[in-house]
């Protein structure tokens, strides 16, 4: 079963720049957010940087390819940001080695969120850590779930609503949210009609927080075509949706001229048998 939504959008993309939308973009597969995910305006710190970051815009160069490894790197246009990824998989596992370097002669700040877009039936489950009782929300389409910034119960909401089972497209709602910081940096997809699940860990070293974003036909706002469908699991350095916020907050990561900052993710597929008592 293919776990990660394919694009459906048709044309021309977007030249890449600060005007950039992502929702004009493939909108598919993993994509890197940095330094940004929401556009972060000209009060940020360094500049602007531009809606879901420069990388999801830009060619990235491969450097090294085989059957089970790829190298490839890319170099970012709204700060002095050097973006290298390392991928080894093996059977079931792929991991994920990322590196950031700050290749200016200035201090240069970011925030980064993995962006995977996850294909889901309705029925499927959200896994999230056993440590998760509340998520803080960011955003819901016409405030159903609250306003910005709102405490919402997981998995189920005061009112009910189960946020851990996938809805279906035609629903039309959008909602995104952040973890506390995390102690177990676990998280996953259960789909129901293979009866796989795939398991996504991280340091919470490098990254503490989680955003979880449930987008069952209610995005893009404007109500242009094609409308998304997926979930995605989203492993950051910031609970902030943008690089100002995060600076505001102290959760971006601050690089000097030359320094380098590394982390690791594994995406893992395996039968719902062996889930991990972690997510219960």
């Amino acid at each position: 079963m293919e776990f990660l939504t394919q694009s459906r959008r048709r044309g021309q993309y977007p030249q890449s720049g600060f005007d950039a939308r992502f929702q004009d973009g493939p909108c598919a597969g993993i994509e890197e957010c940095l330094p940004t995910v929401g556009p972060s305006g000209p009060e940020t710190e360094g500049g602007p940087a531009p809606d879901h970051g420069d990388f999801w815009q830009l060619p990235w160069q491969l450097l090294a390819a085989s059957d089970t490894h790829a190298s490839m790197s890319a170099l970012g246009f709204s700060r002095t940001l050097g973006f290298s990824k390392r991928l080894t998989l093996a059977h079931n596992l792929l991991r994920i080695a990322y590196t950031v370097e700050n290749v200016g002669p200035t201090a240069q700040s970011f925030l980064y969120a993995c962006h995977p877009l996850f294909a889901v039936s309705a029925g499927d489950r959200v896994l999230l850590p056993g440590e998760i009782r509340e998520l803080r929300l960011d955003y819901s389409k016409g405030d159903r779930l609250g306003a910005s910034g709102s405490i919402i119960l997981w998995p189920a909401t005061k009112s009910g609503i189960r946020l851990d089972v996938t809805l279906g497209p035609q629903v039309g709602t959008a909602e995104m949210f952040y973890t506390p910081r995390l102690q177990d940096g676990l998280c996953g997809i259960y789909r129901e009609a293979s009866a796989q699940v795939l398991e996504i860990s991280f340091d919470t070293e490098r990254l503490p927080y989680l955003g979880l974003w449930l987008c069952y036909g209610g995005w893009p706002s404007d109500g242009e075509e094609p409308r998304q469908y997926a979930v995605a699991l989203e492993p950051t350095t910031s609970p902030s949706n943008n690089l100002a916020n995060a600076q505001r907050t102290s959760t971006a990561i601050s690089l000097e001229a030359g320094e380098r900052c590394d982390w690791e993710i594994q995406f893992r597929v395996m039968e719902a048998r062996a889930l991990r008592p972690r997510f219960i």
